[in-house]
């Protein structure tokens, strides 16, 4: 069910009035059951799986409040990591392994490789946002940032730590809150939690940013997309129809990603549920650390917290922290897309965020740069992150590349 689809407006007109007449109490329980509903819709197999893992993870982090276990973090991160690259990662491991097989003439990998692959594997609908705030919730008990009234807000469980049926179900509503579903924010349990009653002003400002999310949607990001579709046909393209394409891509990927977002923000305003902002004008970023503090906020933060952090953060070497950008942009890429050309445009964040890094390190003594200045900068971020979007809209690394080529030479 696509949040600009007729079948979800009406979904959410259903549901927006018998939310406002039930008791505050039961409401989450009616929100429970609607995300079930919407998530079942899709594939009902990948329902009963989402929710078996929603359970063992809770059940799994009320045992870890109780008592600190590493073995068992380990295990649970390891079983929500492997579901997710079952699903999603499968077959281009089946690929590498088989190609390098192929290349080193060790028949017996390579049948075992092609017994391995699977056909026509459907991704379970936002399984790596789930996965992120499994990671997120766990890894969060675990560092001891979810105290007892945290994880029971309300007094839900007889004892803290362990499991309820009460418990159950808001961890529940966390991880399947549809909403979110199926393009973020990723959310925190921390806030998620902190529920309120709607008023009038409420209602008023969470259906005017679904209205602006919608028309960001499909009046503009929509109305791009047919320019930005000859980033597939490098070949078949001007450079100059490059170039367009290129910032027809930006707008649209910007647009429709904010316009997702603006929806899933303002319904959730609706519903009682205030979840974290996403994008904070990007494009106006002077410096590429910049433009990652305001794109996809809620990815780049989590990406701060339990990866960047974890391998060290900025308290390493210069040559430790460079490797370690590369690392996490890199499995930004990955998360993106099971393909080359993802990691490609990951790496290239990645090489941009180290070089900004060392500019900041060995440059003279820094002043407040000149308003022509700062407008520079910007300019210069912006086609930074634009050549990036080449590497991400393309449908291959051969085309990406093509593509950029063909945007520098003289042909017509």
């Amino acid at each position: 069910m696509q949040l600009t689809s007729l079948t979800f407006l009406a979904f959410v007109l259903l549901l927006l009035p018998v939310h406002g007449l039930l008791p505050s109490r039961t409401r989450p329980l009616l929100l429970l059951l609607a995300s079930l509903l919407f998530y079942a819709g899709a594939v009902p197999l990948h329902a009963l799986l989402i929710v078996a893992m929603a359970l063992t993870v809770y059940v799994g982090g009320c045992a870890l409040h109780r008592q600190q276990s590493r073995a068992l973090y380990v295990a649970l991160i390891l079983l929500c990591v492997g579901v997710l690259g079952y699903f999603k990662y499968w077959r281009l491991l089946c690929s590498m392994l088989d190609f390098t097989a192929t290349g080193l003439g060790w028949q017996a990998l390579h049948t075992a490789t092609q017994r391995l692959q699977i056909e026509d594997v459907r991704i379970p609908l936002g399984i790596s946002f789930f996965t992120f705030e499994f990671v997120h919730y766990l890894t969060d008990i675990r560092l001891q940032r979810l105290t007892s009234d945290r994880l029971d807000p309300a007094g839900a469980a007889p004892s803290p730590g362990r499991p309820s049926l009460r418990g159950a179900r808001d961890f529940l509503l966390f991880t399947l809150f549809f909403p979110t579903l199926l393009a973020g924010p990723i959310k925190r349990f921390q806030s998620f939690g902190r529920s309120f009653t709607p008023t009038g002003e409420d209602l008023a400002a969470g259906l005017a940013r679904v209205l602006l999310g919608l028309g960001k949607k499909v009046l503009l990001a929509d109305s791009l997309a047919s320019m930005a579709l000859r980033l597939a046909q490098p070949d078949q393209t001007t450079p100059h129809g490059l170039w367009l394409a290129m910032y027809a891509y930006a707008g649209q990927i910007y647009l429709d990603f904010s316009g997702y977002s603006d929806v899933a923000i303002g319904l959730s305003r609706c519903l009682g549920y205030r979840i974290p902002e996403n994008f904070n004008w990007p494009y106006s970023a002077t410096s590429l650390p910049e433009f990652w503090r305001r794109w996809h906020i809620s990815l780049s933060s989590w990406i701060r917290d339990y990866l960047f952090i974890p391998l060290g953060g900025s308290r390493q070497s210069p040559a430790r922290v460079a490797i370690n950008l590369l690392l996490v942009m890199a499995a930004c890429g990955l998360w993106h897309g099971a393909a080359g050309h993802f990691v490609l445009w990951g790496l290239w964040h990645g090489l941009g965020l180290g070089a900004c890094r060392l500019w900041r390190r060995f440059r003279p003594a820094p002043t407040a740069p000149s308003r022509l200045l700062r407008i520079w900068y910007g300019v210069l971020t912006f086609h930074f992150v634009c050549f990036g979007w080449v590497l991400f809209a393309a449908p291959s690394l051969q085309a990406a590349l093509q593509a950029v080529a063909r945007m520098f030479s003289r042909a017509h």
